[in-house]
């Protein structure tokens, strides 16, 4: 498996890893789609993005931990904070309580102003909690758990020291980095996260949560660990519903290593991420869905604050998800689907003192099994789980991130496979098991000691999509409208049959050209997706196949994005087709042998999507600003530049859109 990694130069961020799943109710093994078809589909690997490193990560660290490390189990009650004296040159910190003293808890803390309360954490007498608070003095550290005072736990600095007869003590204080308390330890950890310690917050009626406490791989195996399922029925925007059905199992590991620099410096070395294994069967149901936007159904928000133990030192880890069914489609359809999903991803942020920050995501496995299909209509489906989360050390947060798994399907008539049923007539249906991977780099472990950046950055998306099986059965019908996806992030997205059987179109570029017959229509802001169509009228393109590879403004006859560098088609031409490389973005353009119209528009995408209200195609670029031209419409010019966070690349931020006729 190739891990996809982007460096920062020397800027704090990121880790994080995310699961979803497909699901229905199985109470037996799986039916076969047809007797001589296999129908799962397993992504194994993915391509390398950016520079390459080892399997291990920057953030392994090189020797044997120097002090025990463990994950410390749930906290009954409130649990004591630990009051140290900053870690000296090459050793951690050491506690500074009188080992007789009750042990302190934080009893308020506004993070604001950073002023606290301790008291005893056993509710002792003022006079024994009076002894344990004489011991806190200015330039010490106050290093607690999570408490209701503090939900994610803190690590601060006291600056000054105010005891009240009650045996309270008042304290002001600093934020403080970790490497004040680890000082030059070096450590390391990987261990599974407890379920019961997942906090589940249901966003669906009748939502049932489960814990089994067995052993948990941390891998994508889950025998062990927290289970969802639901059985509702959910309202649609356009008047229709749609029926949820299933469960979902999920099994994350946290991961952390830390190795120190010299007393309060940046650590040499250090890592925070967490892989998850994720099992999931789901049935979806619904009648006449209509396409034209991306519908998302919040499901459950589950959160964890596992706390890794370094000696008697504890550094907290803060762990947010959010969990949504995804349902696009870009035409209309019913459909009663049900389908399996099994796989596992890691996230992680690494940081060395030498290159600074990098994230790299492994996408790991994921195996898609569609179980049974009654689709009727003419669309293409997308049916995902979707999982949005972030990373935290303490209060600061280091990367949000999305991980979607999910499955696209392609019907145009009437298709029922497997389950039993004898097949219908009338119709195909193709299946694609989908990874799309999507977030930030927030920038902000400052927690950790490292330079920091003052805005989010996003970090390059992953996306993979693997076909699963293509049938057809009876007479098919008079295929409906086609809309094409593309996406070049990864690698070259050509599905001109006529270009893939010819030398390489644009040389050194990362590109992607629409089907034969078909034209670019819509574009975004970012990620290197597009969208095609034959919609009104198939592309006429010339019988010789004549094209043009435009980078530069030679055809602009009209400045109609002032301040962009634009690509223009030539007069007579349409574009079916796009590349990038680096800040150079250019069109592939087909000539027409019909007379074009010459009515065009501008239509930015930039700051929000620019698409027609009906505009078909369903979230072609998911979590990205878009750009379409109506249905009557191509697109013949791109504008683009390069935004002052991305210095490796220009994004497009508007488009020419011209009348076809």
């Amino acid at each position: 498996m190739a891990p996809r990694k982007r460096l920062l130069p020397a800027a704090a961020t990121t880790a994080l890893l995310v699961f979803s799943g497909y699901t229905l109710n199985i109470a037996a093994a799986a039916p076969a789609l047809a007797a001589d078809t296999a129908v799962t589909a397993t992504a194994t690997d993915a391509p390398s993005v950016g520079p390459n490193a080892p399997s291990g990560g920057p953030g392994a660290p090189s020797a044997e931990p120097t002090a025990p490390t463990s994950l410390a189990p749930p906290a009954d009650g409130t649990p004591a904070v630990t009051v140290a004296t900053p870690a000296p040159a090459g050793t951690p910190a050491a506690t500074a309580a009188p080992a007789a003293a009750p042990a302190l808890a934080l009893s308020s803390y506004d993070r604001a102003t950073g002023d606290a309360v301790l008291t005893a954490a056993d509710g002792s007498s003022a006079a024994g909690s009076g002894a344990a608070a004489a011991a806190v003095k200015p330039g010490q550290l106050i290093d607690s758990p999570p408490t209701p005072a503090a939900p994610q736990g803190a690590l601060v600095a006291v600056t000054d020291v105010k005891q009240a007869s009650d045996g309270t003590v008042a304290v002001s204080t600093r934020p403080a980095a970790l490497p004040e308390l680890l000082g030059g330890a070096n450590v390391g950890l990987k261990a599974p996260v407890s379920p019961a310690s997942l906090r589940v917050e249901p966003h669906v009626k009748d939502l049932k949560v489960s814990v089994d406490t067995g052993p948990t791989g941390g891998q994508g195996s889950v025998s062990g660990g927290l289970g969802l399922s639901a059985d509702t029925t959910v309202p649609l925007p356009n008047g229709s519903s749609v029926r949820l059905s299933g469960s979902v199992s999920i099994d994350p590991t946290v991961s952390f290593s830390y190795q120190g620099g010299l007393g309060a410096l940046a650590p040499q070395q250090a890592r925070i991420g967490f892989d998850l294994g994720a099992h999931a069967d789901w049935h979806v149901s619904g009648a006449d869905l209509v396409g034209g936007a991306s519908v998302k159904i919040p499901l459950a928000k589950l959160s964890a604050s596992p706390v890794v133990m370094v000696g008697v030192l504890p550094v907290v880890i803060n762990l947010d998800f959010k969990l949504s069914l995804d349902i696009s489609a870009d035409g209309t359809i019913t459909v009663d689907a049900e389908q399996s999903y099994d796989g596992h991803w890691g996230v992680h942020s690494d940081y060395t003192s030498g290159q600074g920050w990098t994230t790299t995501t492994e996408p790991g496995t994921s195996t898609v099994s569609p179980l049974r299909l009654d689709l009727r209509g003419n669309a293409s489906l997308k049916t995902g789980l979707l999982a949005e989360g972030s990373v935290a050390l303490y209060d600061a947060v280091g990367v949000k991130a999305s991980i979607e798994p999910y499955l696209r399907t392609a019907v145009s008539g009437s298709v029922v496979l497997g389950g039993g049923a004898a097949p219908s007539a009338g119709g195909t249906v193709d299946l694609y098991g989908g990874l799309d991977i999507n977030g930030a780099l927030m920038a902000r472990l400052a927690i950790l000691g490292t330079p920091i950046l003052e805005k989010d950055l996003p970090f390059l998306a992953f996306h993979r999509e693997w076909p699963i099986t293509s049938q057809s059965v009876g007479q098919v019908p008079t295929p409906s409208v086609a809309w094409t996806a593309l996406n070049s992030s990864t690698g070259d997205d050509n599905r001109s049959a006529y270009l893939k059987a010819r030398p390489d179109w644009d040389p050194s570029a990362r590109k992607s050209s629409c089907p034969d017959g078909s034209r670019l229509i819509g574009l975004s802001h970012g990620g290197d997706r597009g969208l095609c169509t034959g919609a009104t009228k198939a592309t006429p393109w010339d019988a010789n196949h004549t094209f043009t590879v435009v980078h530069g403004e030679a055809n602009v006859t009209t400045d109609w994005a002032y301040g962009y560098t634009k690509a223009q088609c030539p007069a007579g031409q349409i574009a079916t087709g796009y590349s990038r490389n680096g800040r150079s973005l250019g069109l592939l353009c087909a000539k027409s042998t019909v007379p074009l119209g010459t009515s065009v528009r501008t239509v930015w995408f930039d700051k929000g999507d620019g698409r027609p209200a009906a505009a078909g195609g369903a979230d072609f670029a998911y979590s990205y600003y878009k750009g379409q031209c109506a249905d009557d419409e191509f697109v013949a010019g791109v504008a683009s530049t390069q935004p002052w966070y991305e210095l490796w690349a220009s994004r497009p931020y508007a488009m020419l859109c011209q009348k076809l006729a």
